[in-house]
């Protein structure tokens, strides 16, 4: 059987499209923690306004759709609550903590590995995982604040046509992508995967959801049906369903992942 029959065949045998409700609920829930914690993270350099907007806008800039309402919307969120502290910071690690759970477990079901382990070493090990996730999107916005800082000198100084730096921010974007999806592969599962299966499997999530951008796009400009059908609830929907969506990429190229790795033990 080869490979895409087998993530095919893993994916479906596992619930995959369940799994990955499962998985785009505890997103949304944690959501809300994980982005102040991005913005306590990059509070050490910008001021909490700044840094509540960058952080915001890293996660929005992703959304095929609604980008200017979604960020509007979570930045009145974000920018109303604060954490203090120790104490608050552990807090939102806490509750941040259930998405890598929910992860490892849906990476589990399709790697075969049995579940079990300690509770206490789980907790910290997800723990651990926000507060690198946390890092993480300091980096992802560093790296965006060189990408236009460059952009505005080559603008200025370099005959480059801009339709190049649309695809630079393309290119960012699936390397960024890719380095996220290895890790999450790599690193979340208590049985460690192949390298060249993780890379192969970050590789093919980062192309199918950046494809599965620019077809949500088009369906909601062509058709619109989540506004017609739930008028001003629709851009909620649209958000959700988005999420989900991105969840059965996820699961799909983990099930990739599962069948490349199977095939070299």
């Amino acid at each position: 059987m080869s490979r895409g029959g087998g993530a095919v065949s893993r994916f479906l045998a596992a619930d995959g499209f369940f799994l990955s409700a499962g998985l785009a609920f505890f997103f949304l829930v944690t959501l809300i923690p994980i982005l102040l914690l991005g913005v306590a993270v990059v509070g050490f350099v910008l001021s909490t306004e700044q840094a509540a907007r960058e952080v915001v806008r890293q996660l929005t800039q992703h959304f095929p759709v609604y980008q200017r309402q979604i960020e509007r919307a979570l930045l009145r969120i974000v920018q109303s609550r604060t954490a203090s502290g120790l104490l608050g910071t552990g807090v939102l690690v806490l509750f941040s903590t259930p998405l890598f759970g929910a992860s490892r477990l849906v990476l589990h079901r399709l790697l075969g590995v049995r579940e079990g382990g300690n509770f206490l070493r789980n907790l910290l090990t997800d723990a651990g995982m926000v507060v690198v996730l946390s890092v993480l999107l300091f980096v992802a916005s560093a790296l965006t604040w060189l990408y236009h800082w460059f952009r505005a000198l080559a603008l200025v100084t370099l005959p480059v046509p801009p339709g190049w730096f649309e695809y630079a921010a393309i290119g960012l974007s699936l390397v960024l992508s890719t380095l996220m999806f290895y890790l999450a592969y790599c690193f979340v599962p208590r049985r460690r995967v192949r390298r060249h299966a993780a890379l192969a499997g970050a590789i093919l999530a980062s192309l199918l959801w950046e494809i599965a951008k620019q077809l949500f796009r088009l369906y909601i400009q062509e058709v619109g049906l989540y506004s017609q059908i739930y008028g001003q609830l629709g851009i909620l929907v649209a958000f959700v369903m988005f999420v989900y969506y991105s969840a059965v990429v996820f699961v799909f190229s983990a099930a990739f992942v599962a069948a490349v790795d199977s095939r070299h033990r």
